[in-house]
């Protein structure tokens, strides 16, 4: 057990300094109704792809949604600031009666910027924070490795700042002078104040424009040269449309930095593993780590979901990632395209035609040629009709998807064809120049693929296995160890064990339709969802969502190449010692005294050991136990088997309610301190910020009792009877009928029903990950220049709340580590002992307490409550001298204390997995 610690700020619940027991670490719902059976499916076997049956899930389905997602995009953001700037720079221009409000042109701002300046017009601060906004964004844009698009839009950038640095020098103007216009804009929801991110944002009180530590490449503090102004007008509306590109570039650069926070996960775990081999830890420690990683990774994926959204709601026609694609490395084609159309076509084709044409070209190369969705016989046909084309025109346009195929052949080889493009003058994998999703570990070398795969998942037959050839992809066997780039070194792994046996899970496995969904998989493991979207429809194009997931499986396995194997062990094994434990519990309950199977507590242990299948050794250990695939079912299991449900089942008799309350009030009356027990200074440390187990705050003394009903039932009127009663009888009276007329009074009450915990109570990362819940997120990492530079960009949100959220997990781990529903046994024979160390069996022996209430499977707990806050809680709450406490002093020494200590020394039956520090024998 977990012994020993760091001092903790603060006083304790005894008024005392307390010592934390929770060790340093290197790394860092049921419904409220019982649920009173359980409607299981029919077995289910396809194949030996599983071998337990479907419990129901209807009592633990969400029972309210996530947040609503109801704000702009950073798209729609970007391009609102730049047309409000416009609109008021044109509102205040001299000759503003003389142009027509939808005939803006970008030289018109030079212009009337400065006009401004000469004349010294107060400038509205709003207009000054949607400048930066606009020229952070497409900065970000324009230092990309792609130039950030055409003259036009560098034009329009220049011009920008040129604005901000003449207009920051300006009067502000007073907080309750409406701008001309301003209302207008306003109603359309787009005014400058609307800021997605302002509740993560510190009030500081200060203007940005005066920070001092601005970025001197956006914001320059010298003057700024006046651009020169372009002969041709520029519309702002034509910018606008054309801003496409931009678009695509911010996305890739967004999943470029999500997935360095994967990559940095990851190699956290690899440096890790190589401490705990150094220190000969248990390799169990390595569980919290990769649930770490996991967490911050389906984080990105649901952020790449989300960006993925709202990326099409922009722009609908680049509906692909060979579109997105097109829209960025093939201006060139496109312009080749539109010549061949004005040249020998009946209608010319606008650029988007031609990017789109151009995207669905790269589609067919990305395909295999036996693929039945690949339209490169047709598409060429197929356009040049459409547009008139003549024969030469059709040759030429032909002559552009005949290149494009060599050039997809030389940008994303197969293995057999990397010896014929190796005697061609093509660089591999340079279309995408980033870090993280290029190069050696470019995205769209994952993306065909999972194309290919596609295609032959289509043609398999569900319920049949996926036979491919081995060595077609890369050496078969995959060795481990070996590896030191994504594409190449990791296909054949990808292709022939990790994209099979994911899928085939996904189709006819636990994840499959087939089965009963799991609760709340959308929100712990958007890994699942977005396998099983690919799975559904594999001869789709793939979406980026999905090439991401599967991407960031490879990284976890690149990252820790050297490692992966013994970590399939390691999880395989801490995996089923979970279910090993419960199957423990359950046979060892059989033989304790008072101890009884409810037809509660089975339909809740049903669903937890339904989980088991996630693991089922059908899988290939690649498959189920690549450290991503690995941190996401520990996830799983933990989030929803072990809190949700398992909160259900340790306190499936109000067991854990009676110890806790207990050790709270033996400790307010210094009968006991903090750390004579550590399991129970975990248990109490994991759910003291629970209002509902508590009854209100951590109660003080006189109000123990009161608090421990209004925990138990939730009903005042009940806690008041009992209270009354507690003070109008003493310990002699253990044969009084008023104790039996209370207890059957209980008995028959409907708030006899025990309140059932909620977890977002106890467990903030709970709260975070299951119910997506980040309103009190507070930013405590981030510099002013951070915050101000990242305010209203998506990166900078998602970094907050990752960093939120890690750092719930890390302080709750501890109170994961241990299994719930095992420890629940145990308690609940603790309960049964107390009762009779102070015989309290007697009281109700012969009693028809079932008469009561014939829904009650177990009335004597109810009685055993009752007489728990009458003569524990109640003299603890009422007695002054401690020497009156006499009886309660024997139960702790001779019971309490020694049953605590023996369960500590059999801690591997209920602790799953071990956190740094702990010392468990």
């Amino acid at each position: 057990m977990p012994r020993g610690g760091k001092k903790k700020k603060g006083r304790n619940r005894n008024n005392t300094k307390r010592r934390d027991l929770r060790p340093t670490n290197n790394d860092g719902q049921p419904t409220k109704n019982s649920v009173k059976g359980s409607t299981a499916k029919a077995p289910f076997n396809h194949n030996g792809a599983t071998d337990g049956i479907t419990p129901n899930f209807d009592a633990f389905q969400q029972s309210g949604k996530a947040l609503p997602n109801s704000y702009r995009t950073v798209y729609s953001r970007y391009k609102a600031a730049t047309k409000r700037v416009f609109e008021y720079m044109q509102a205040n221009s001299p000759e503003k009666n003389h142009i027509p409000r939808e005939q803006i042109f970008v030289s018109s701002l030079v212009t009337t910027a400065d006009w401004m300046v000469e004349s010294r017009i107060p400038v509205d601060p709003d207009i000054l924070k949607d400048l930066k906004f606009a020229i952070r964004v497409r900065s970000k844009v324009a230092r990309s490795v792609y130039g950030g698009g055409d003259s036009g839009h560098k034009y329009l950038l220049d011009v920008l700042i040129y604005c901000w640095k003449n207009l920051d020098s300006l009067p502000r103007a007073e907080k309750d002078i409406i701008r001309e216009g301003k209302e207008e804009l306003d109603t359309n929801g787009e005014g400058p104040s609307s800021n997605r991110f302002e509740a993560l944002l510190e009030v500081t009180g200060e203007d940005e424009g005066d920070d001092d530590d601005m970025d001197e490449e956006i914001f320059p503090s010298d003057d700024v040269p006046r651009p020169t102004l372009h002969a041709e007008a520029v519309p702002l509306q034509d910018l606008l449309d054309s801003d496409e590109r931009n678009d695509a570039i911010m996305f890739l650069l967004a999943l470029d930095d999500l997935m360095r926070c994967v990559v940095e996960k990851y190699r956290a775990v690899s440096r890790y593993v190589d401490y705990i081999v150094q220190e000969g830890m248990c390799g169990s420690v390595i569980v919290p780590s990769l649930m770490g990683a996991a967490i911050a990774t389906n984080m990105a994926i649901h952020q790449v979901r989300r960006l993925e959204i709202e990326f099409e709601l922009h722009n609908p026609h680049i509906s692909t990632p060979y579109r997105l694609l097109s829209t960025i490395i093939l201006p060139e084609r496109v312009k080749q395209v539109i010549q061949i159309t004005r040249e020998h076509g009946q209608k010319v084709c606008s650029v988007r035609d031609a990017n789109l044409f151009l995207g669905d070209c790269l589609e067919c190369s990305f395909r295999s040629p036996a693929d039945p969705e690949n339209r490169g016989s047709v598409i060429v046909s197929d356009f040049c009709s459409r547009f008139g084309v003549d024969g030469k025109g059709s040759e030429d346009i032909d002559k552009i998807l005949f290149e494009l195929q060599w050039l997809v052949k030389g940008e994303v080889p197969l293995r057999s064809e990397l010896a014929i493009m190796e005697k061609t003058n093509i660089t591999s994998h340079g279309w995408i120049a980033m870090s993280y999703i290029g190069g050696d570990r470019a995205i769209h070398h994952t993306i065909r693929l999972m194309q290919w795969f596609g295609s032959f998942a289509k043609e398999t037959e569900k319920g049949k296995h996926f036979n491919v050839v081995p060595g077609f992809f890369g050496s078969s066997p995959w060795q481990p160890g070996r590896s030191h780039k994504i594409h190449t070194d990791l296909d054949e792994l990808l292709m022939a064990e990790i994209l099979p046996k994911l899928i085939y899970l996904c189709r006819d496995g636990v994840l499959s339709d087939k089965c009963t969904d799991l609760p709340r998989q959308n929100a712990i493991a958007p890994l699942w969802s977005c396998l099983r979207r690919f799975a559904r429809s594999p001869e789709k194009p793939v979406r980026w969502s999905t090439a991401f997931a599967v991407h960031a499986i490879l990284t976890s396995i690149l990252e820790t190449d050297k490692i992966t194997a013994q970590v399939a062990v390691v999880c395989e094994k801490t995996f089923n010692s979970y279910f090993e434990q419960l199957d423990m519990a359950c046979e060892y309950k059989k033989g304790v005294d008072g101890v009884f199977d409810s037809t509660h507590f089975q339909s809740h242990l049903r669903v937890v050991q339904y989980l088991k299948e996630l693991g089922h050794p059908f899988y290939e250990p690649r498959a189920r136990w690549n450290p991503l695939c690995a941190g996401t079912n520990f996830l799983y299991l933990t989030y929803f088997g072990n809190i949700t449900v398992g909160t259900a089942l340790i306190d499936d008799r109000s067991q854990l309610k009676i110890v806790l309350h207990l050790y709270h009030a033996l400790i307010v009356n210094d009968i006991l301190k903090s750390g004579d027990i550590p399991l129970l200074d975990w248990l109490l440390d994991g759910f003291e910020n629970s209002r509902t187990f508590w009854g209100g705050p951590l109660p003080r003394k006189g109000k123990f009792v009161e608090q421990f009903w209004l925990g138990m039932r939730g009903s005042f009127r009940v806690a008041e009877k009992v209270m009354a009663d507690v003070s109008r009888l003493d310990d002699t009276q253990l044969s009084n009928k008023n104790h039996l007329e209370m207890i059957e009074m209980l008995c028959r009450n409907e708030a006899s029903v025990t309140t059932r915990l909620d977890p977002a109570e106890f467990s903030t990362s709970f709260r975070r990950i299951c119910n997506r819940d980040y309103h009190d997120v507070v930013d405590k990492y981030h510099s002013k220049k951070m915050k101000q530079e990242g305010s209203g960009q998506d990166g900078y949100a998602f970094a907050v709340q990752l960093n939120d959220t890690s750092q719930a997990f890390v302080k709750e781990h501890g109170l994961f580590a241990f299994n719930l529903p095992a420890l629940g046994v145990h308690l609940d024979e603790f309960v049964c002992g107390m009762s009779r160390f102070f015989k309290w069996d007697q009281l109700f022996k012969g009693t028809s307490l079932h008469d009561q209430n014939p829904r009650l499977q177990h009335p004597e707990r109810i009685a055993e409550e009752y007489m728990f806050a009458h003569y524990v809680l109640g003299k603890l709450d009422q007695v002054m001298d401690p020497s009156e406490l006499g009886r309660i002093k024997d139960f702790v020494t001779l019971f309490m204390c020694p049953f605590f200590e023996k369960l500590s020394n059999h801690a591997r039956g209920f602790i799953w997995f071990q956190i740094a520090g702990w010392d468990i024998p």
